[in-house]
């Protein structure tokens, strides 16, 4: 029976909340943006028009400071086909996809799938997998399809075949689908890694950085206040999309709608509005941070954007108990996460110690409230 009670929704999306909190201490922020992302609805490509999927997400920070295991133990929660990979330089596309397997004394052919073919894919540290390595997740997080080359029984040839990013259950009449991306990211400036591609980081809704615990939350961090803790199932992915189908009947007010297009325009540099059309289109901004823009951004927010940062704040009202309208604070809490990753920012920029944190956290002051 389907779940239509909102707060019913909310108090088990709070117990799925608790599980990593059990054993990763003092970073209850990630654990709750990453746990928005299970219900933020995204409009994404499908076959003949646009249809609501997931919102993939990455946690970026230094390593040991419980990134996979954020993501490991939420997915635990969740009764769900799990995926998951490990980057390494050497991963190829097949790794991801499968591949066809040909008995070379029988001639059998088995069909063997990759841990792409899932509910909940899990890709641990995704940047120290090369471009080419990744490149099957593109079609994947944007299409909600993974393409393999099979062979055809009639013909003999092999041909291109979709597969459906991925049914919720083994029933073969399922329609309902559910395919989401977490992953894991060290700074590009360590050994080993690879830059994200701006086309994968535009398909990623969320980047969540995880920062340190505090002294008294990092005194928490001993084997015993640990070992013996177990997670929870705390539900399937059908209650999951139910839930999901009542974030989507969040609207935004006027002014949530007007705040969210003028921080995606005042993320954007001339140079891209005189490209574009050939003039400069007025700022709903302080000159200041016309001029910071101009300065230190190369690209802003894409269009498509607008359903990242529209679904984030549907999600966000949602989870603090809003049943039909997010607000003007709700787009303020998640611009963050959901801007800074995707802003392209000029090479001065690091010299002159600007990241994409304050340069977002600037956005949001100094764009003018509607």
């Amino acid at each position: 029976m389907p779940l239509t009670n909102p707060d019913e929704g909310r108090m088990l999306l709070r117990e799925v909340e608790k599980q990593p909190n059990k054993f990763v201490f003092g970073v209850k922020g990630a654990i709750f943006n990453t746990v928005l992302a299970l219900v933020t609805p995204i409009a994404r490509d499908g076959d003949l028009g646009k249809e609501y999927a997931q919102a993939h997400t990455y946690l970026l920070d230094l390593p040991g400071r419980g990134k996979t295991a954020i993501l490991k133990y939420l997915s635990a929660a969740i009764t769900a086909k799990l995926g998951r990979i490990d980057g390494r330089a050497d991963t190829l596309p097949s790794d991801l996809t499968g591949y066809e397997h040909v008995d070379r004394f029988t001639g059998t052919r088995t069909l063997l799938k990759g841990p792409l073919h899932s509910n909940i894919f899990f890709d641990d540290e995704i940047n120290r997998t090369p471009p080419k390595g990744q490149s099957p997740m593109l079609g994947g997080m944007e299409g909600g399809y993974v393409i393999m080359n099979v062979t055809n029984i009639k013909t003999g040839e092999l041909e291109a075949k979709r597969f459906p990013l991925y049914p919720i259950s083994d029933d073969p009449n399922e329609t309902r689908m559910f395919f989401i991306c977490l992953a894991t990211a060290n700074p590009i400036e360590f050994e080993g890694t690879y830059p994200l591609s701006e086309a994968q980081k535009e398909r990623f809704t969320y980047g969540i950085r995880m920062g340190l615990p505090d002294r008294e939350n990092e005194m928490m961090i001993r084997p015993w206040n640990v070992a013996g803790k177990k997670v929870e199932t705390v539900m399937d992915l059908a209650t999951l999309l139910d839930i999901q189908d009542m974030v989507k009947q969040i609207r935004l007010s006027q002014a949530a709608e007007e705040y969210v297009m003028r921080l995606i325009e005042n993320s954007r540099p001339y140079s891209q509005d005189l490209e574009e059309w050939s003039k400069i289109k007025p700022r709903k901004a302080t000159r200041e941070l016309v001029d910071f823009i101009n300065r230190y951004v190369i690209s802003g927010c894409s269009p498509r954007r607008n359903f990242h940062i529209v679904g984030a704040a549907q999600a966000f009202a949602f989870m603090r108990g809003e049943n039909e309208t997010a607000t003007v604070d709700d787009v303020r809490a998640i611009a963050p996460i959901t801007m800074e990753h995707v802003i392209l920012l000029q090479p001065r920029a690091e010299g002159d110690d600007i990241t994409p944190r304050k340069l977002v956290q600037k956005i949001i002051d100094e764009t003018i409230l509607p």
